[in-house]
C-alpha cells in the first residue's frame, strides 16, 4: 500500500514522532523512507547578509536531517535525507513528494500558528490540502 514514504521534519519533538511513525510504516510495508527538511528565506529578509543567513540555515538543516536519520536508524530503518531549499516549505514538500512519486507524506503537527492553522499547524495543514497523495499527521500524545 505504501511503497514510498516521505517524512518532512523540522527538528521538533513532534517531528521525531513522525519519523518514528514513518519508520514503522516503512518496516511494515518494506518500503524506502526518505526524510526531508525545507527552509525558505522570504524576500523581505534577503539583505546583504543573505549568504550568511542561508549558510546558517543550511547548517541547522543538516543537523535536523542527521538527527532524523538517526531516529529512523534507532527504529531499524535506513533513511535517505534530502534538503529542500527552493520555495515555501509547503510547496517544496509537495513538489518533492510528487517528484519522488511517494504514496504518503508523514508530518509531525506543531500547531503553533495562530488562526485557522492553529489546530494542526500551517505547513502540515497546507501539505494535507495540496498533496496528491495520502498525508499522515502525527500529533503529540
Amino acid at each position: 500500500m505504501f511503497e514510498k514514504i516521505l517524512v518532512a521534519v523540522d527538528g521538533s519533538t513532534n517531528s521525531d514522532r513522525a519519523v518514528g511513525a514513518a519508520a514503522e510504516m516503512a518496516r511494515v510495508h518494506d518500503s524506502p523512507l526518505t526524510v526531508c527538511h525545507a527552509f525558505h528565506i522570504p524576500e523581505q529578509y534577503k539583505t546583504d547578509l543573505v549568504d550568511e543567513l542561508e549558510e546558517a540555515l543550511e547548517g541547522d538543516a543538516e543537523k535536523i536531517l542527521s538527527h532524523a536519520v538517526r531516529v529512523a536508524e534507532v527504529a531499524g530503518i535506513t533513511a535517505e535525507a534530502r534538503l529542500l531549499k527552493k520555495g515555501h516549505p509547503t510547496e517544496a514538500i509537495v513538489s518533492y513528494a510528487q517528484e519522488l512519486g511517494v504514496d504518503v507524506i508523514v508530518l509531525g503537527v506543531r500547531g503553533k500558528t495562530p488562526g485557522a492553522g492553529r489546530a494542526i499547524g500551517s505547513v502540515s495543514s497546507a501539505v494535507a490540502e495540496q498533496a496528491g497523495c495520502s498525508v499522515l499527521l502525527v500529533r503529540a500524545s
